[in-house]
């Protein structure tokens, strides 16, 4: 079926608007290894929907506040706001809804009985918790084993505080926790248990999500000096204690974020000089661009070109690092292959040396089991269907694929789960990966009408203070400033379908687009890739044969009549929206005024004459209708559209014998929010001029 070619009869095979949606996804959703529904999420958001924000995030991404801090957020950098001005914040907004809802704001979808299998997971990291909700959700009853103090894995073990303190994943482990998910702390499967004891206490399958947990070292002249310490190890100290020794010159050897991890660790633990050597050069050094460059304001050095010889001692003290030049890293098919010149050799001057470069595995949970280990000292796996050689014995995460993040690892536990699940129930296993089309690049024509916004700018404190400390320095947005930046997102693929066996091609939404987006031959077809969703065309076809892709078609005049609903029956509806501050910020407060209600639009372009006139309907004496001035809406046109359907119903009511005064506009622009808050007063009591 064309997207373009849908009839009444496809329509009415749809249980909602929801299965219309899955027609195609955004470039962010894809992006996703999790594939988060962005697009909804934000939705939400920009509807001032807290709640059901959160809800749309953790049903793909269970660590959503742990993602809000730290993901390298392949979404955002995939966004096609980018090809208007710049790309939606979406890492800032997930993180302020994750963290304004909390552990007990996000529904528990806990499964009604929990009687099925018993399941054992070996390690509390984004993966293993991960699988282990999904079990649960599937009435399963999974027990986590963690060596650690505290659930959450690497991110709550060894990310410093400064970028993710551990209440922020605390907040995710909780939510995990609600749904019927035991975490036992401190018990090493390998050490305290067995593999095998495990199956012989009564779980069905286990599952081996342990990450990994160890640093990897290079077996140098000086390595085991007093002064020289994995990275692992060192960051585990400055998270947990005892707080590391180190001296007045650092010297960090690795090029990832973990090592710049490190760096900007040394600096907050008061070391006069720290560097950063590395084997790469500038352009191919892994560690992200803003990592690097918020390290740099913080003054760490970066050498590049270097791998370390020596480690040069003075009796007991370490005085420098020996290292040759790097001529090349990589090979001609982009493999890891260094070569080095020998007879380019510096000394980098240091007291104190961190190893970050690379994690291993701690393979101490292969004891007493029949679990076998490849050539490269790793689990054997089959990727296919989630299974080690062992019956029964699954991996997921890191412990068998390479090293990634926090969102690919709850990816590969997500899967996992499926996998235990099939294999429980006595099914093949069988593991397809959700696909869908993917929206196209918005046309350059397109995207030049469409209204330029600045995305917001994340308080963050200068580095002549962030460096003084471990107290995290990126800060969250503020509500109105996340309603504003998610009224930026232009809602890819999430715009509208025509029915064309009740289309009459009477070029109405041809009319009324602000993007000349509809074709209009036999009937009027209208692009995914170029509709912004402002809901226009839908509002105004005469013919209802346009439906929206993206929200329930009734969803609007259910909001209306619940706003309107209960003992206290409310009678003002004040309907609220626009893409300007002003309508950002008001949110709750005209419900403040006594006997106002109000609904909560991200535009009025979707509230046409039939859902003004339902408020009338559903019992309000009084509707007032709160927008934003022409231009600073999200969508062109919108102003004088809204102003045509109040002076619609004024008319329409006025000849029924109401008086059309019980319907009014107000436009609120760049004003004192105190003169805005009198002006909505004055409309809803009916004393503005």
């Amino acid at each position: 079926m064309l997207k373009s070619d849908l009839t009444s009869r496809d329509l009415a095979g749809m249980k909602s608007s929801a299965d219309i949606v899955e027609i195609e996804w955004a470039p962010c959703r894809e992006a996703c290894p999790a594939h988060a529904d962005v697009r909804r999420y934000i939705e939400r958001i920009a509807e001032g929907d807290w709640l059901g924000a959160i809800d749309v995030i953790r049903a793909n991404l269970p660590f959503a506040a742990v993602c809000g801090r730290i993901c390298h957020h392949p979404c955002e950098q995939n966004c096609r706001r980018q090809d208007v001005d710049q790309q939606v914040a979406i890492r800032e907004l997930k993180r302020f809804v994750a963290e304004y809802q909390g552990a007990v704001g996000a529904t528990v979808n806990k499964a009604p009985k929990q009687d099925k299998a018993r399941v054992a997971i070996v390690g509390a990291g984004p993966a293993g918790m991960s699988a282990a909700l999904e079990l649960a959700k599937l009435g399963y009853q999974p027990t986590v084993f963690e060596k650690a103090s505290v659930a959450g894995g690497m991110p709550a073990l060894t990310i410093p505080r400064y970028r993710l303190p551990l209440d922020v994943t605390k907040i995710d482990t909780d939510w995990i926790c609600a749904h019927g998910v035991e975490v036992v702390t401190g018990v090493e499967i390998g050490e305290d248990k067995t593999i095998a004891q495990l199956k012989d206490e009564g779980f069905a399958a286990v599952l081996v999500a342990t990450g990994l947990a160890k640093s990897r070292a290079l077996p140098l002249p000086g390595s085991d000096a007093k002064g020289v310490y994995g990275v692992i190890d060192f960051l585990y100290s400055i998270n947990f204690g005892p707080t590391p020794e180190i001296g007045e010159n650092v010297l960090v050897i690795g090029g990832g974020n973990v090592a710049i991890d490190a760096a900007r660790s040394a600096v907050r633990l008061g070391a006069k000089t720290v560097t950063a050597s590395c084997l790469e050069n500038e352009e191919e050094m892994p560690a992200w661009e803003w990592e690097q460059e918020e390290a740099r304001e913080e003054g760490v050095q970066i050498v590049y070109r270097r791998g370390p010889l020596e480690v040069v001692t003075d009796g007991d003290k370490i005085i420098g690092v020996k290292a040759r030049k790097v001529t090349r890293v990589f090979d001609a098919d982009g493999r890891f292959s260094p070569e080095y010149d020998d007879n380019d050799v510096i000394e980098i001057p240091c007291d104190t040396v961190i190893f970050a470069i690379g994690q291993g595995p701690d393979m101490g949970f292969v004891e007493g089991s029949d679990l076998k280990v490849d050539e490269r000292g790793r689990m054997s796996y089959k990727p296919e269907t989630c299974e080690t050689n062992a019956d029964g014995v699954f991996a997921c995460g890191e412990i068998v694929t390479p090293p990634g993040s926090v969102v690919e690892a709850t990816a590969s536990g997500r899967r996992a789960a499926t996998a235990l699940d099939q294999y429980i129930s006595g099914k093949p296993i069988e593991l397809t990966e959700a696909k869908c089309d993917l929206i196209s690049d918005i046309p350059s024509d397109v995207a030049e009408t469409v209204i330029k916004v600045e995305r917001v700018t994340i308080p963050t404190d200068a580095a002549d203070v962030r460096k003084k400390g471990f107290t995290e320095f990126e800060h969250t947005l503020d509500m109105a400033n996340v309603v504003v930046e998610a009224r930026r997102c232009m809602s890819c693929g999430g715009g509208v379908e025509v029915i064309v066996d009740k289309c009459a091609a009477c070029m109405t939404c041809l009319r009324v687009c602000p993007f000349d987006i509809p074709v209009v031959t036999d009937v009027a077809r209208i692009s995914s890739d170029k509709c912004q969703a402002c809901g226009l065309c839908m509002s105004e076809c005469p013919a209802n044969a346009i439906v929206p892709r993206s929200h329930s078609q009734d969803k609007l005049d259910t909001q209306i009549a619940a706003a309107l609903a209960g003992e206290a029956a409310k009678k003002t509806l004040a309907f609220i929206g626009g893409f300007c501050r002003p309508a950002a910020e008001w949110r709750g407060e005209v419900e403040a005024i006594d006997g106002v209600a109000e609904v909560y639009l991200t535009s009025t372009s979707r509230l046409n004459v039939a859902a003004i006139l339902k408020a009338l309907q559903c019992g309000a004496e009084k509707v007032v209708v709160v927008c934003c001035p022409e231009g600073a809406d999200r969508y062109p046109t919108v102003a004088d559209r809204t102003k045509k359907h109040v002076e619609q119903v004024r008319e329409l009511i006025s000849q029924i014998g109401l008086s059309p005064e019980c319907v009014q506009l107000l436009e609120v622009g760049d004003k004192d929010r105190s003169v805005i808050a009198e002006a909505i007063k004055d409309a809803i009591t009916g004393n503005s001029e």
